[in-house]
């Protein structure tokens, strides 16, 4: 009889172990089940998160809509302050015009970007070459066939022959954008007679302009390539339509589009970035 209740108690304490170590494989699978899904939910998380950031990149790249060279050191987005002019940018032979919202008036604005390389410098415009950038300024006003330009495209302003223009510094500083050094100028291009007493064309006619000067060194981009876009003294520039400046409220509309056109040109020297990075964008 002892022997059947000891037997009894052994078969029981023996249920009980099993009992027991069943509990703990169970908590085991569950322990391994949760350390799985928490596994796989810190990789979907990261994969949101990389999804997110990538999505952010994207949309970053979207919003670079009219990018520009600026020599072998960058670029900008011409468009990165869109409130004028409002129908954007479009090319032309010899620059960029800016189109008011009524497409059958005159070029509202321009831009142009330019490098000049020592050779050409010296041989061709016969100026100062200089790789410091104080004196660019000075040395790109030299460019007088360039600044010609400005003034005698008809979707903007035809100079006649018996006219002359100066051009005129307001104001400087330096400025710096993606650890780039620039200068930058504000000043006006009087058009007035040669002759006094010739009436014909207004006394004065006057446009307005936002110059970035910088230098861009010789194989600063990604690629040899990248020499192409210019190298040497540079200069990117906007300008207003020219008017005649003793109509009142064509006076008047000069100078609010040159209050746009300034904040135009800061918002798209904000956006300035290498060619390394520009060259990376989704187009």
């Amino acid at each position: 009889m002892k022997n059947i209740k000891t037997l009894m108690i052994l078969g029981v304490l023996g249920l009980v172990t099993v009992l027991g170590s069943g509990c703990s494989k169970a908590n085991a699978g569950t322990e391994n089940d949760i350390n799985n899904e928490s596994t796989s939910n810190k990789e979907d998380t990261l994969s949101e998160s990389k999804a997110k950031d990538n999505k952010k990149t994207n949309s970053k790249k979207k919003e670079y809509k009219f990018g520009e060279t600026i020599g072998t050191i960058g670029a900008i987005d011409l468009e990165a302050d869109s409130t004028f002019p409002k129908a954007g940018f479009f090319k032309t032979d010899n620059f960029i015009l800016g189109a008011d919202e009524n497409k059958g008036e005159l070029a509202s604005c321009f831009f142009d970007q330019m490098c000049i390389d020592e050779l050409d410098a010296q041989n061709v415009w016969n100026i100062e070459y200089s790789e410091d950038l104080d004196k660019i300024p000075s040395a790109m006003k030299g460019l007088d066939s360039i600044w010609d330009s400005f003034l005698n495209d008809g979707r903007m302003y035809n100079m006649h022959s018996e006219q002359k223009y100066e051009v005129i510094v307001d104001n400087t500083e330096k400025a710096s954008y993606g650890g780039r050094d620039f200068i930058r100028e504000e000043g006006h291009i009087d058009v007035t007679r040669k002759d006094p007493n010739y009436t014909y064309d207004p006394e004065l006619v006057r446009t307005k302009y936002i110059a970035y000067y910088y230098f861009s060194p010789k194989g600063a981009g990604a690629d040899k390539v990248d020499d192409m876009n210019g190298y040497g003294m540079g200069m990117a520039i906007w300008g207003v339509r020219p008017v005649d400046m003793s109509n009142a409220e064509e006076a008047k509309t000069m100078e609010e589009n040159y209050e746009k056109l300034k904040k135009s040109a800061e918002a798209s020297m904000d956006s300035f970035i290498s060619l390394q990075e520009y060259w990376k964008l989704e187009k």
